[in-house]
């Protein structure tokens, strides 16, 4: 334990050490995809602190319409970093303490991973500093400020720790329950869905390599309840997601939209990409200790310990296979649709990352006799030094943006680009709505009156609360209200005969709209409270996230139970 402990605090000390251009205050946080970050941070803290019962409509985005980035985007970026804000007090803070936290978790991760599967420390942590220090890693941090991406990294190691514990042949491993593999599931899912898309392909093959254990119930049982176990747990997310997909034509899922092919053509890799980082251009490297420690496979492959040449060779190829499709050689383009939602195909270095840092630890254990902690340093440094250079690719601001100057959200004007601060490229707006964008930007922030006639008076609007006086409606009238559509919105009527529930619907602007059948008067009021698929799924997630703590909790115990009647 104490030697675990002493790693843990030279991984932190290493991520603390990687992070220090981060914690400088001119760091341009807002570079690529910063801004949007942090501008969704400050729509999400808005929305709970209206008391939304889901916190997905960001009522102060799209010129106070509502915009959601949290039912289509992984949440974990957003409430994760949210709960230090008590402390920072800063949305900017809030960020780099995440970013700086899913460095050091990366960290431990790889080296839990590693260390089970070789039972070698000095390896174990060779292998963690080549994850967290890989150059595409800290492009993620510091040039694309791809959050997202950067904490899909955490959760990549507890995968595959958990699959290879699935398939384990050690007594001990035969007797848990999968829970690290639905984890580390979880975590991909409520981080980056279309990485954990691609993991679970990479699973799959990893599954079919180990297809004559599966002859055995235990085990195809567990692999049953590991893939019920993370749908139940992520239902919250996944199952309001579908009912909007399901439902109404958004941006998101309209085909060309997330997946275009041009760019992906256009920002596939050159083989020197991932040897030399060229002036102007992010940087793609494999890294140098890598690429010898790749090398030198031809030398160790054949006195690879037995037990786990099986996901050792699984990782060399997998590895390679990730190199390629960055390549401009490999047809990406040709690809089915989904896969292409990958979007860039150097994202697939994460992968690289992963599996290699493992493969080439193991190489370099192998060919320095005795390796130790002395050898780890060495290489350390090395890779250290090698990723200097790259600090020049880094960005800094003599006049610093403050935070409170983005806030409240920019309005979409005429002088709105193909990309807007707090919205992105508006994918996340439903179809009607992208397509009269021109409607937004010159749209009163007000209840009109679509068809028919009818007196609107005393209206009070505040975030995705609204209220307003309704009299002299004819029977058909239509009314649009000043938000644009997202299904969970409530509207009653409160009148002498008592209320009445209103249904909303899309109008041909993308407006949330109500039909009037009758002749009707009264107040009109407005809250978002959800869907009941929202509800539904976050009584199953926290029902199912409550029974799997309970019962690993009841399975330790009688573990410890079983081992102290034994040592007595």
């Amino acid at each position: 334990m104490k030697k675990r402990i002493i790693i843990y605090i030279v991984i932190a000390i290493l991520a603390i050490i990687i992070s220090i251009p981060l914690l400088r205050e001119d760091f341009d946080i807002y570079r690529d995809d910063g801004l949007q970050h942090v501008a969704r941070l400050m729509g999400t803290y808005q929305s709970i602190t209206e008391g939304q019962n889901f916190p997905v409509i960001m009522s102060n985005f799209c010129n106070s319409f509502g915009y959601s980035w949290n039912l289509f985007y992984s949440p974990v970026t957003t409430y994760v970093p949210l709960l230090l804000h008590f402390l920072t007090h800063s949305f900017i803070l809030d960020l780099k303490c995440f970013m700086i936290l899913v460095t050091f978790l990366s960290g431990i991760a790889m080296y839990e991973f590693v260390y089970k599967v070789t039972k070698n420390r000095c390896t174990s942590l060779l292998s963690a500093i080549l994850y967290i220090l890989a150059p595409y890693r800290l492009t993620d941090m510091y040039l694309r400020i791809a959050v997202a991406e950067l904490a899909s990294f955490v959760f990549l190691p507890m995968v595959f720790q958990g699959a290879y514990t699935l398939f384990s042949d050690a007594e001990e491993d035969k007797k848990k329950i999968g829970g690290l593999l639905i984890i580390g599931a979880t975590g991909l899912i409520l981080t980056h869905l279309v990485i954990a898309l691609y993991t679970a392909i990479i699973g799959f093959f990893y599954v079919l390599i180990h297809i004559k254990k599966l002859k055995d119930t235990a085990i195809l049982k567990k692999l049953i309840i590991i893939v019920l176990g993370t749908l139940c747990v992520t239902s919250f997310f996944w199952a309001p997601m579908l009912e909007h997909k399901d439902k109404v034509q958004y941006e998101v899922f309209k085909q060309g939209r997330m997946e275009r092919t041009d760019v992906l053509i256009q920002k596939k890799l050159e083989g020197i990409d991932l040897i030399y980082t060229q002036k102007g251009k992010l940087s793609f490297e494999i890294g140098l200790v890598t690429l010898i420690g790749l090398v030198l496979t031809i030398l160790v492959f054949d006195k690879v310990e037995q037990r786990y040449r099986k996901i050792y060779a699984f990782s060399l190829i997998t590895g390679a296979i990730s190199i390629l499709m960055t390549l401009k050689c490999f047809p990406f383009e040709k690809l089915p649709e989904i896969l292409k939602m990958l979007q860039f195909s150097f994202r697939m270095l994460e992968f690289e990352i992963f599996f290699l840092s493992f493969a080439v630890a193991v190489n370099y254990t192998i060919i320095i006799k005795r390796f130790n902690m002395k050898d780890v340093c060495i290489l350390t440094l090395i890779a250290f030094l090698l990723i200097i250079p790259l600090t020049k690719c880094l960005t800094y601001t003599e006049k610093r943006i403050d935070e409170k100057n983005i806030w409240p959200a920019v309005r979409v004007t005429s002088k709105t680009g193909r990309v807007h601060a707090g919205c992105a490229t508006f994918e996340y707006l439903p179809s009607k709505a992208f397509d009269h964008l021109e409607y937004i930007k010159l749209r009163e922030n007000k209840v009109y009156i679509l068809k028919g006639e009818a007196q609107i008076q005393d209206e009070y609007k505040n975030g995705t609360n609204m209220s307003f006086q309704l009299n002299q409606a004819q029977s058909g009238t239509i009314l649009e209200l000043p938000y644009i559509y997202y299904l969970g919105y409530s509207i009653t009527l409160e009148n002498e005969k008592g209320k009445t529930i209103l249904e909303p619907y899309e109008s041909e602007n993308g407006f949330v709209a109500i039909h009037l059948n009758g002749t009707e008067k009264g107040r009109i009021n407005v809250t978002y409270t959800g869907t009941n698929i929202m509800k539904g799924g976050m009584v199953v997630s926290i029902l199912s996230l409550s029974g799997m703590v309970l019962y690993m909790y009841v399975c330790k115990r009688t573990k410890m139970n079983i081992d102290k009647s034994e040592s007595n």
